[in-house]
């Protein structure tokens, strides 16, 4: 009888930490999605390129000749 008590002891502390486990997964995977959000009406934009290419790319020339990026309107 010892015994079975044991192993329910064990089996409800397992699923305690389980259910623990899952919260704080959950909580930390919102957080950071929060976190990445912008503000409404603002934009964002993650560039990865390498830089020294883009030093070689952007000549003189090409630089006089670059148009502005057109910008979000507000309503």
């Amino acid at each position: 009888m010892r015994r079975s008590n044991l192993s329910r002891w064990a089996v409800a502390a397992a699923l305690v930490a389980a259910v623990v486990a899952v919260a704080a997964w959950r909580t930390a995977a919102t957080a950071s999605e929060s976190e990445s959000r912008p503000d409404p009406g603002t934009t964002a934009n993650e560039v990865r390129q390498d830089p020294e290419g883009l030093r070689d790319y952007w000549t003189p020339e090409r630089m006089r000749e670059a148009e502005d990026a057109p910008m979000p309107k507000r309503d």
